[in-house]
């Protein structure tokens, strides 16, 4: 695939990987298209997994009564989500500007979703906009008008080019985030939905961590022991996976800074 389109795939990403998270949500990973699959990423909607898929479904009687409210809810963030991929795209490709008109090029399988959404909320909504996708977009257009809002974009989006694999675990995608400024709020570990580029593929969480490091966990010093547990105390919900990627982090920053033993 042409590094033009990986590019421009990486802006999609980074962009609603950056909305899920502005909207409460996290996620698990992110791979860009020639990684292994389609490309997508992997958002974790916590508690409200349920939830999605039922606003996914496009049926408002998916849901119980008492979750009619919640799920209204749910459906407006998932717009945002599944709108924020082709705004960052069509913002990058406009120098980081509105483009005076919004005939952006959305990939199908965003497009179904959106229509799903919009559907969920027609039924459940006396009166909702037909222009309601668009409204939406105009308002993460303002977003990314904040300049940190959209540097979170720009550094996730060349974080996630500049790895080898193409592709990012969580705990990388919240180390850039939060060099922007952006903390995660943790969401409670459950099983995440996938957004991907391309209808067709099914997108599989990005489990590999960029290259580099010679860390080696099997293999751990007393030091490596306490800072481990260290970890574990301060926040006490990671996945074996991001904990084994926040140390070889820490490695690599002690290794160019000073000494871990």
């Amino acid at each position: 695939m042409e590094n033009a389109t990986i590019e421009l795939a990486a802006w999609h990403e980074a962009g609603r990987v950056v909305f899920a998270y502005l909207t409460g949500y996290t996620c698990d990973s992110m791979e860009l298209p020639g990684s292994g699959s389609g490309g997508g990423s992997k958002l974790n909607s916590g508690n409200d997994l349920g939830v999605v898929k039922g606003v996914l479904s496009g049926d408002p009687m998916s849901l119980s009564p008492e979750n009619m409210g919640h799920g209204i809810e749910v459906a407006r963030k998932l717009m945002t989500i599944y709108c924020a991929g082709s705004c960052a795209e069509s913002f990058f490709e406009n120098n980081a500007s509105v483009p005076e008109e919004l005939d952006m090029e959305i990939p199908a399988s965003d497009i179904k979703y959106i229509e799903k959404i919009q559907t969920f909320l027609q039924k459940s909504i006396l009166d909702h906009p037909e222009d309601y996708p668009m409204q939406t977009m105009v308002s993460v257009f303002k977003k990314l008008k904040d300049p940190d809002v959209w540097k979170a974009v720009q550094l996730l989006a060349a974080k996630v080019s500049e790895s080898e694999t193409k592709t990012l675990s969580r705990f990388y995608i919240e180390d850039t985030l939060m060099l922007a400024g952006i903390r995660a709020r943790r969401a409670p570990v459950s099983e995440g939905f996938s957004v991907g580029v391309r209808e067709d593929e099914t997108v599989s969480p990005a489990t590999q961590e960029p290259k580099g490091s010679t860390f080696d966990l099997g293999n751990l010093t007393p030091l490596d022991i306490m800072l481990r547990d260290f970890l574990k105390r301060i926040k006490n919900d990671w996945k074996e996976g991001e904990l084994d990627a926040a140390m070889k982090y820490l490695h690599n920053v002690y290794k160019k800074y000073g000494s871990i033993g």
